[in-house]
């Protein structure tokens, strides 16, 4: 019976996102966002109120990366905001209420206002836009944080139901920014593209590329010698052996061909462990399988899909070397956490990965084969020790947040 509901909510999305793109052709869209973005010239004032948007979070945190920004951000945007600011977080606290504070007040708009999207509210958003559309008629400022544009560019990646709520999120946002804040250099080219090409904006809104945080936990704060007993099975000194992978299973992640490749070198007499940490994602399933049911499941391969902070601090620490296969990102913390923390690091070769310098890094190609990401891991694994440590400066959460803060406006004045 829950295999019979999952496959009929799952062609129910397809159904909607089918006939989303019939009745949103690309001309409807560019009509919708430039509606969306007509106003009334009003005198910009000070920023007063910070409205943060933390509705995701404040509901279900999952704990993936995305969440971890927001976490992050939202939790020092006190040391870095104005002092005549108020933040002032929002939430949808009940559908029919749409946006409110804690204390369950509404929106006030005006030209000292501000909604700053920090969380990755595609519902919300979507369904409260008319809420959005006043607040800036009203000469309120929105801005939002970006990730990627990933179901976009690779839909075939994605659920028809997360691919049709990025769409109708983003066209939103085309429609209401007043600016955007980007994760990476990638993102802010790839989105002015998108803004300008599907969207039909000759003035973009303005586009910022912020700095991410590294730290999981303070960087002072010792591994905790019992960090690991939420990993069952898995010794410390099969660890500090052990190929590190972090990320959530879901298809671009690179999972298979890690996998793929550990079969070689195990097949070849190979004792390196394969240590997966991972929520459950999409498209997946047969992959899930794969892992649960493998012949070293247990011995040399460990999949965790849940896990506290002080665990994964321990495990980025602890092991020999960490890989990072995904196919695409907007960002990809883990490759920072990574470095952060000490751990060598075999990336894929895509463009974002591509930002540090003289860091205990090297890659391997997009398309390598599995024979060839074998021998590329059992190399690199041999001299992942001896390599140097990483001379790379990480940033803060602290200073991604005033970047934030910034961009919008309402940073607090530096000392002299």
């Amino acid at each position: 019976m829950a295999r019979f509901r999952k496959r009929c909510d799952a062609l129910k999305w397809t159904l909607r996102d089918k006939g989303d793109q019939l009745r949103f052709p690309a001309v409807v869209e560019r009509l919708l966002v430039g509606m969306g973005r007509h106003r009334a010239a009003a005198a910009a004032l000070p920023i007063r109120r910070l409205y943060v948007d933390i509705s995701v979070i404040a509901r279900d945190d999952a704990g993936t990366g995305i969440q971890r920004v927001v976490r992050s951000v939202y939790a020092r945007l006190g040391e870095v905001c104005a002092d005549d600011v108020a933040i002032v977080p929002v939430v949808v606290k009940r559908r029919r209420d749409g946006y409110s504070t804690l204390d369950g007040e509404p929106l006030q708009g005006g030209p000292d206002a501000v909604f700053f999207g920090l969380d990755f509210s595609t519902d919300s958003i979507f369904r409260y836009r008319k809420e959005l559309g006043r607040f800036r008629r009203s000469g309120g400022r929105l801005w939002f944080v970006l990730h990627d544009i990933l179901p976009l560019s690779h839909p075939h990646w994605f659920t028809a139901a997360s691919g049709l709520k990025y769409r109708r999120w983003l066209r939103v946002l085309a429609g209401v920014a007043d600016g955007f804040l980007c994760v990476s250099s990638v993102v802010v080219g790839q989105l002015a593209h998108l803004l300008q090409k599907r969207y039909g904006l000759a003035s973009v809104p303005a586009i910022v590329e912020i700095p991410l945080g590294s730290s999981i936990v303070a960087a002072s704060q010792a591994v905790p010698p019992t960090s690991l007993s939420s990993l069952p099975g898995l010794s410390e000194e099969m660890l500090r052996r052990a190929a590190l992978v972090v990320g959530t299973l879901e298809p671009r992640k690179g999972h298979v061909d890690v996998l793929d490749a550990f079969d070689l070198l195990w097949q070849s007499g190979s004792q390196i462990p394969l240590v997966l940490i991972g929520r459950r994602g999409w498209n997946t399933q047969a992959l899930q399988h794969r892992i649960r049911d493998h012949s070293r499941a247990g011995t040399l391969l460990f999949w965790y899909d849940d896990i506290d902070d002080a665990t994964l601090y321990a495990a980025y620490a602890r092991c020999r070397m960490a890989i990072v296969p995904s196919l695409a990102e907007g960002y990809g913390l883990p490759l920072d956490e990574a470095l952060f923390l000490g751990a060598p690091v075999l990336a894929r070769d895509i463009p974002v990965f591509r930002r540090h310098q003289q860091a205990a890094l090297a890659y391997f190609p997009v398309t390598a084969c599995a024979q060839d990401l074998a021998a590329m891991i059992e190399d690199f694994h041999g001299k992942a020790q001896d390599l140097p440590s990483s001379q790379v400066s990480f940033v803060t959460w602290t200073e991604t947040a005033l970047a934030c803060l910034r961009a919008i406006g309402c940073a607090r004045a530096a000392n002299p």
